[in-house]
Formats: C-alpha cells, sequence, structure tokens
C-alpha cells in the first residue's frame, strides 16, 4: 500500500519534481560559476548580464506551467538537451582576439544577454528544456519570430566565436547551432499539431530573422 502511495505521488508530482530538481542543480552550477568568477577578479559587465540572464532561467524553473504534451521521441529530446547544455563548451576557453575585434565580441555577448533576459522575461511560464506543450506564447519578441530565445542563444555563440577564435571553438559554434535549428523544426513539428500552435505558425512566418528565416 505505501509503495503504491509513493507511486501514485511520484506520478502526479513528477513535474514539481524535476522543476525543484532543475531549480537546484542549476542554482548551484550559477553560484559556483559566479563565486569562481568575482574570486578571479573577472566579474565585469559581461558576467553580470550572464548572471542576471541564469537567475531569471533558474527561477522560471519554479513558476513554470506544466506541460499537457510532452515529446516521447528520445532522439528529438536528446537534441533538445545537447543544444540546451551546448553553451558550456564555451566556457573557460582562452581568448584569441583583441582591438575592435575584442570589442565587437564584448558587445555582441552583452547584447545577447540583454536580449536572452528580455526573451526570458517573453516566454515566462512556458519556458522549458525539453520539447513539450505549455503555452503558446504570441506576443513581444514571439510575434515577430517563433524561436527569439533560440536566436540570442546563437547570437551569444557568435560573440564567443569571434573572441575565442579556435578549431574547438568552431565546432562548438557548428554543432550547438545545427542543434538548435534542428530542434527548432522538431518543436514545429510536434507543436503543430495543436490547432493554436499551427494558427501560429500561419501568422508569424518566420523562425529566427524576419524577412530571412
Amino acid at each position: 500500500m505505501i509503495i503504491e502511495q509513493f507511486r501514485d505521488f511520484l506520478e502526479h508530482r513528477r513535474q514539481n519534481i524535476t522543476d525543484v530538481a532543475l531549480f537546484l542543480i542549476f542554482s548551484i552550477w550559477c553560484g559556483v560559476q559566479l563565486y569562481n568568477t568575482w574570486t578571479e577578479g573577472r566579474l565585469d559587465f559581461i558576467e553580470i548580464s550572464f548572471g542576471v540572464q541564469n537567475i531569471v532561467l533558474v527561477f522560471l524553473f519554479l513558476i513554470r506551467a506544466k506541460h499537457r504534451l510532452f515529446d516521447q521521441n528520445i532522439f528529438d529530446q536528446s537534441v533538445a538537451v545537447i543544444a540546451f547544455l551546448s553553451g558550456a563548451a564555451f566556457l573557460g576557453q582562452p581568448e584569441t582576439s583583441s582591438g575592435a575585434a575584442l570589442v565587437l565580441a564584448r558587445t555582441v555577448i552583452v547584447a545577447a544577454n540583454v536580449l536572452g533576459i528580455v526573451t526570458l522575461l517573453n516566454l515566462g511560464r512556458s519556458f522549458g528544456v525539453f520539447i513539450a506543450f505549455r503555452e503558446v506564447r504570441t506576443t513581444g519578441l514571439y510575434a515577430v519570430v517563433r524561436h527569439p530565445m533560440y536566436l540570442t542563444d546563437i547570437l551569444l555563440r557568435v560573440g564567443y566565436l569571434i573572441s575565442h577564435f579556435t578549431a574547438f571553438i568552431v565546432a562548438a559554434f557548428v554543432l550547438s547551432t545545427a542543434c538548435y535549428v534542428y530542434r527548432a523544426l522538431l518543436e514545429e513539428r510536434f507543436l503543430s499539431r495543436q490547432p493554436e500552435y499551427a494558427e501560429y505558425l500561419q501568422r508569424v512566418k518566420y523562425r529566427f530573422i524576419p524577412y530571412v528565416f
């Protein structure tokens, strides 16, 4: 009886447990990163904007809406997770640029972080790591393009590519960008089964860049 009650509890609270676990994991990771940055004397505007974005992200785990449908395809979800976690590959790599190129890179990174904060707030309770159907966002940046969050992540990687131009970073950039683009396609295919998202696809024509793609 106790085992059955425990199973029922896990079944009904699975999403809540997952959200709390993700909140704790990413909170600890962000805290460690921020502490290391501060102790190493690297706490500049780039790191502050990155930290604020991460703070917004981890708190969204606690308030996001429960998914109504979840993509059961393991391959699709693997692509989604790789795209989400791919940013870790860019951390701790040596800078190779200087002068105007470095200024451009840092400007792009800060712009991507600020835009990422705005997009996360715009996405709100619909935020998710895996491919799932929660609520369709149709206002703000989502009234312009379908995947502004992925666009900001790619833009962030463009900044790192400029300032950390190595073979490893080029490979990481190509792989992560390909995963984000492919994730967008997989997500649209899955979500388009819902009438409200199918209507959204008809209304917002472009995935990343208006009048381009």
